[in-house]
């Protein structure tokens, strides 16, 4: 599968791996990955979920995850660059990014982080 990116994708998916497991406190921690082909306006996509069994962002946070200086956990370090840098870059590829619940209704069970980026 080629998609139109580059070397920073890695990146993009090494942050939100990092993520899946830093707000995990499951003695398990568990992430799924799958890829599909997707047609959108015409054009074609792949698309790549995340899906953990996380802490879960509340739907109040989903709003505000993607900004910059957004920390979930404010005693963490950093500065908080990770998502929004991660939706900068999405989008420098004409691609998208957004989360959902893993289970629908119940974020407590997770997160699925949703990126569609268009083929080659």
């Amino acid at each position: 599968m080629f998609v139109k990116a580059n070397d920073l994708l890695i990146d993009v998916f090494e942050n939100i791996l990092i993520n899946a497991v830093k707000y995990n406190e499951r003695p398990i921690v568990e992430i799924l990955i799958k890829f599909s082909k997707i047609k959108k306006e015409g054009s074609k996509f792949l698309k790549m979920e995340f899906i953990d069994n996380g802490n879960g962002i509340s739907d109040d946070q989903k709003e505000i995850i993607f900004e910059r200086a957004y920390r979930a956990d404010k005693s963490t370090s950093g500065m908080g660059l990770g998502l929004s840098l991660v939706k900068k870059i999405i989008s420098l590829y004409n691609g998208e990014i957004w989360v959902e619940d893993k289970i629908q209704g119940d974020y407590s069970k997770g997160s699925n982080f949703i990126i569609i980026i268009p083929e080659v």
